[in-house]
């Protein structure tokens, strides 16, 4: 039974996609318009059996400055079964005719594949032209080579116990200081990015622009892209309090009338716990009154405090972009934020949540462990994918890239997503 290309509609591909164990954001047909605006040419190929689609690849290409050559990248394809050794074979032909087509000095691909799932694909890789490029760190490569990952199918309570103590309290800390997580539609990308150059400015690092955020949600709608925004009410926290002391006042009032009327010593004892712990909860109410008021009178409209892209293919789901502003950092929207978009992502039926990549280090001393340290929070798994495999097409211009030729450098990083 011979495999043989195919051609596959959009829908067609991204199905296969979605459906697909090795499946991923980076490998749907709209993962290729999203690359476009930044100089990038894209092409789907597939192959099938039968006439049953066994294997497909976005195959996309950058063309090299002053060069009449292509770079060719398949962002965590292919997408096929690796154990497939003919579909593999015949999706590894096809890409390289269109990368022959289009002068690629380089097919890279790297696959979403756990560094331990198959023991003998680097073998398997080599025997058909691809040269695997270790095991180096997180950040070595196109795409991270470790990711974070929390597991959705459990049950939210399930999901929500296997954060972190301080995470859930986090959580639950925030919607008492009146943080509100809701979606919202493309009007709220230029808050997003406004907020983005907050963060840029805050964290030292270079941030996207309006205009890509907008390409990419545009390109990923209707139903692989959606936006969260985080928003201080505190309209609702000041209602949330008086309520709350309002019942306490209420409690309390029958405890002294219950205490009066009791007679025997060791309820009474019981009712005098109860009635110290009232007083408390009633004085720490009233402490938090004032700020809530003053908080109210300020933003009457709310306050946006952090925003986040959530992305979805299939059973996967990606938390791609994030961002904050100064403001009442203390009252934790960021972790309602990620629990609300984990909520989301599980209704629309993905099974991982990815927040994206981490150094590979768990050591405390690592110039990435703040990293670590939040996205491990979340009752994720550390996963250290097999990392990056070159199928070299023209290799005098392959070494002059991997030593760093001028006039290529730099196009590595252009890789990344």
């Amino acid at each position: 039974m011979a495999v043989q290309p195919v051609k596959l509609t959009e829908k067609e591909h991204d199905d296969f996609v979605k459906s697909h164990d090795r499946g991923d954001l980076l490998q749907l047909s709209s993962w290729g318009d999203v690359k476009r605006k930044n100089g990038w040419t894209a092409e789907r190929i597939a192959v099938a059996r039968e006439g049953v689609t066994t294997g497909v690849a976005l195959l996309l290409f950058k063309r090299v400055p002053k060069l009449p050559f292509t770079l060719c990248y398949a962002p965590r394809g292919f997408v096929v079964d690796y154990e497939d050794l003919s579909s593999l074979q015949a999706l590894t032909k096809e890409a390289k005719r269109a990368a022959a087509e289009r002068n690629a000095i380089v097919i890279k691909i790297d696959p979403n594949i756990d560094r331990d799932e198959m023991p003998g694909l680097l073998t398997e890789m080599d025997a058909i032209g691809f040269r695997h490029k270790g095991f180096g760190g997180g950040f070595d490569y196109a795409q991270p080579r470790f990711t974070m990952e929390t597991d959705l199918r459990p049950s939210e309570k399930d999901i929500f116990a296997k954060f972190h103590h301080k995470f859930r309290y986090n959580v639950r800390l925030a919607e008492k200081k009146g943080i509100v997580c809701t979606e919202v539609g493309r009007e709220g990308l230029k808050t997003f990015a406004d907020l983005m150059k907050v963060t840029g400015e805050r964290d030292g690092f270079s941030i996207r622009g309006l205009d890509y955020f907008e390409n990419l949600y545009d390109c990923l709608q209707p139903n692989d892209a959606r936006l969260f925004l985080t928003k201080l009410e505190p309209k609702l926290a000041l209602d949330q309090q008086e309520a709350t002391l309002e019942k306490a006042k209420r409690d309390l009032a029958k405890i002294e009338r219950n205490l009066e009327k009791e007679a025997i010593e060791k309820k009474q004892k019981s009712l005098l716990n109860r009635k110290e712990q009232t007083l408390a909860q009633i004085e720490k109410a009233e402490q938090a009154l004032p700020e809530l008021v003053a908080l109210n009178e300020k933003y009457p409209e709310g306050l946006v405090l952090s925003g986040g892209l959530l992305t979805l293919a299939g059973r996967r789901s990606y938390y791609l972009y994030g961002a904050s502003s100064n403001e009442f950092r203390e009252f934790m929207p960021n972790h309602l934020m990620q629990w609300t978009m984990m909520q989301a992502a599980k209704e629309s039926g993905a099974e991982r949540y990815d927040f994206g990549g981490v150094s590979g280090s768990t050591d405390p001393d690592d110039e990435y462990a703040g990293l670590y340290a939040f996205k491990s929070g979340w009752g994720s798994d550390m996963i250290e994918k097999v990392g990056e495999f070159d199928l070299v097409l023209n290799r005098p211009l392959y070494v002059a890239l991997e030593k760093g030729l001028p006039l290529l450098k730099g196009l590595r990083k252009r890789f990344r997503r």
